[in-house]
């Protein structure tokens, strides 16, 4: 997740508003939460320490007034001695600020014990002119809780901070990730939908001008496809007239010379056909069922190798699966043609294989290979690693570009591996 961005400034945000309400609680707690507990903690140690003295000094025949006015108005008991308390273990901050309050006043040490059968209720024992009273009160008495102030404050801010900051991040990072994904549409060379031109000024800007330059790229494909539409006829058409011109000539003219314009004037002629299909427009085709091994025995009978060409088919031959059935066609034909064109008439392999949902056909050749440099750029149209432009050394420089391009509109995948015993596998990956 921290990769994204979206994660990394959840993280930053997030972190930084932890650390700051961390901060705010921290020096909350120092300058207004514990001194207010210790101002209560000491009003309450300050009465009952009056309250212990006046009993003391009162008539025993009005003690007892004295003690049921304190219960009713400021929530104090006297004890009896028989009250059970539990032993002095660890307490609350804010009993602690009593203890410490009572025997600063004292001059001795004073505890503070909950009783037995009621914890809530504690009690203080206090020796005053020689006499010991023990005086109770309950733990709402003394005030809230300070720790639990300061956890449940941390708590809410900080699940207020984290969704307030997932949320802004969330309607900040959104457009970037629509506007990311709509990028691979167009990288795939299909047409994505319309960003919303919406949000803060430079978030809409920026939609606005993706979208703008999403038609004009659409528009300049249509254009392509129709100028090399249009040449492609025209040239097809004078290509027709002059091999059948050829195919007239008279028979004193030299053999080899014709043969050889027939075979330049093809030549054109398969270029014409090769570039045509890199620059149409890719339609929408059904998705067929198909079996793999008749698929590639198919394309291998259409290839037509020489009759010494070695070709190992190994594989399910019963596999079978849905997909874009031309477009693997023209995939597997391209990579089957370019191994045995490449594959230095030695025995070439195709297998295929899947595992969970992802289908891998490996096309294995045993040729010179494609150097590291190279590896990225055969697959750009023209590009070759024989410059000369030779027909008889290699292809017109697309059959691996058509390859990409059908790949990426069908969100497939296609790489070309260096074998350790030198030669290529060229490996077909698709999800299934």
């Amino acid at each position: 997740m921290t990769k994204t961005l979206f994660g990394r400034t959840s993280l930053i945000i997030t972190s930084t508003m932890l650390v700051f309400l961390i901060a705010v609680i921290t020096i909350a707690g120092n300058f207004i939460i514990l001194p207010v507990g210790k101002r209560n903690a000491d009003d309450l140690a300050s009465l009952i320490l009056l309250s212990a003295q006046t009993y003391v000094e009162l008539p025993p025949e009005t003690r007892q007034d004295f003690v049921n006015e304190l219960s009713k108005n400021h929530q104090l008991y006297w004890g009896n001695g028989t009250e059970q308390l539990a032993e002095h273990t660890y307490l609350k901050p804010h009993f602690n600020f009593m203890e410490k309050s009572l025997s600063d006043r004292l001059g001795s040490t004073v505890d503070i014990a909950p009783q037995v059968d009621k914890p809530d209720r504690h009690w203080v024992e206090i020796k005053i002119s020689e006499k010991v009273v023990r005086v109770g009160f309950d733990q709402q008495r003394i005030g809230v809780s300070l720790p639990y102030v300061a956890l449940y404050l941390v708590l809410i801010l900080s699940v207020m901070a984290v969704l307030s900051s997932l949320l802004l991040v969330r309607k900040i990072t959104k457009p970037v990730q629509n506007l990311s994904k709509a990028a691979a549409v167009i990288g795939a060379g299909n047409i994505p939908d319309p960003l919303l031109e919406e949000g803060p000024k430079e978030l809409a800007e920026t939609a606005r001008a993706f979208n703008k330059m999403s038609t004009d790229v659409q528009s300049l494909l249509e254009n392509r496809t129709v100028l090399l539409g249009g040449i492609s006829h025209d040239l097809r058409t004078p290509l027709t007239r002059m091999k059948m011109a050829l195919e007239m000539l008279p028979n004193s003219v030299d053999s080899e010379l014709s043969t050889e314009l027939v075979e330049a004037v093809d030549n054109m002629g398969l270029i014409i056909q090769e570039y045509m299909q890199l620059t149409k427009g890719l339609e929408d085709e059904n998705i067929e069922r198909i079996n793999l091994n008749i698929l590639i025995t198919d394309i291998v009978k259409e290839i037509k190798p020489a009759k010494t060409q070695i070709i190992h088919i190994t594989g399910d031959t019963n596999y079978q699966f849905e997909t874009y059935s031309v477009a693997l066609h023209r995939v597997l034909f391209n990579l089957i043609e370019n191994a045995i064109s490449y594959g230095k008439k030695n025995p070439i392999s195709i297998s295929w294989k899947q595992q969970k949902k992802i289908l891998k056909i490996v096309i294995a050749d045993q040729g010179s290979g494609i150097p590291n440099q190279h590896q990225a750029k055969v697959f750009r149209p023209f590009y070759r690693l024989e410059s000369s432009r030779n027909r008889a050394s290699g292809g017109s420089g697309l059959g691996l570009a058509i390859v990409k391009q059908l790949v990426d509109s069908h969100n497939w995948q296609v790489s070309l591996n260096p074998r350790e015993n030198g030669g290529t596998n060229a490996v077909v990956t698709i999800s299934v």
